[in-house]
């Protein structure tokens, strides 16, 4: 639970420079917004990197939720129905594998967001992120990584729904860990309603794993590509600095046989 707030803290002040940088745009003279947007990429990117290190973690966790569902339902078919202690540590697991759930869906909210201000501040990134894909075809439209987010926000959200659907339950209805344990403790009265509970959460969890796999891949990828844009970035400027230097060196150099007067 420790691991999940914290997480959920990095999310927030990520969310939070997203939209310090842009406000810079408008509030800063040029120099100071070139410093402002650069640190808000660095500080993007950093959390980038530490957020897909933090989903191996979460995707450890709902792998270790799977193989208590699975325990569970060898349980029910030996014993017909978990007594109430036993069914109140599925109960705690189901709660946990939630959280991880909305996890999934804020840190691929926020990372989809912060590709869309990411290209918006970065004018050149869109034909840098085309060339990285190896795409040369102007006329092919630009799929990003928040459209990539979107799309695993979808099918989490779906396979959720399709699994809870079995309960007579839909997302809205475990809004909070107050009203799943309520939901959950309902369902703790027959045999019937434990079994399909503990199924319907091992299709979630396994579902879950996959997700945040492709999750921590999209992440990975995301960061390292705006990481070498920012290096290549830098790197066009030294060369121009450095070019604008020898320019500037070559002027200062007078000829002996230059008129001193001369400009």
């Amino acid at each position: 639970m420790k691991k999940i707030s914290i997480s959920l803290a990095l999310v927030a002040s990520l969310s939070l420079n997203i939209h310090a940088a842009s406000a810079a745009n408008v509030a800063t003279g040029f120099s100071s917004e070139v410093t402002q947007l650069a640190q808000f990429a660095a500080d993007g990117i950093a959390y980038g990197l530490d957020f897909a290190k933090q989903v191996q973690q979460y995707r450890n966790m709902v792998q270790r939720y799977q193989n208590q569902f699975t325990s569970y339902k060898m349980m029910l078919q030996n014993i017909g129905q978990l007594p109430q202690a036993q069914w109140d540590q599925f109960a705690q697991s189901v709660v946990g594998l939630k959280q991880a759930l909305e996890f999934g869906d804020g840190l691929s909210y926020t990372m989809g967001n912060f590709d869309q201000q990411f290209n918006k501040l970065y004018k050149g990134y869109d034909s840098y992120l085309l060339t990285a894909k190896g795409i040369s075809d102007p006329k092919v439209r630009r799929q990003g990584f928040a459209t990539q987010y979107k799309d695993i926000m979808k099918s989490t959200r779906d396979t959720l729904n399709g699994s809870l659907k079995s309960l007579g339950l839909q997302d809205l209805d475990l809004v909070s860990d107050e009203a799943t344990m309520r939901q959950l403790q309902a369902l703790s009265s027959s045999a019937g309603g434990q079994k399909a509970a503990i199924q319907a959460a091992s299709e979630i969890a396994l579902h879950q794993t996959h997700t945040l796999k492709k999750l921590q891949k999209t992440i990975m990828t995301q960061a390292n590509t705006q990481n070498a844009f920012m290096l290549a970035q830098n790197e066009r400027k030294d060369l121009k600095k450095a070019a604008s230097d020898a320019y500037k060196s070559n002027r200062a150099v007078i000829n002996p046989n230059d008129d001193v007067n001369m400009p």
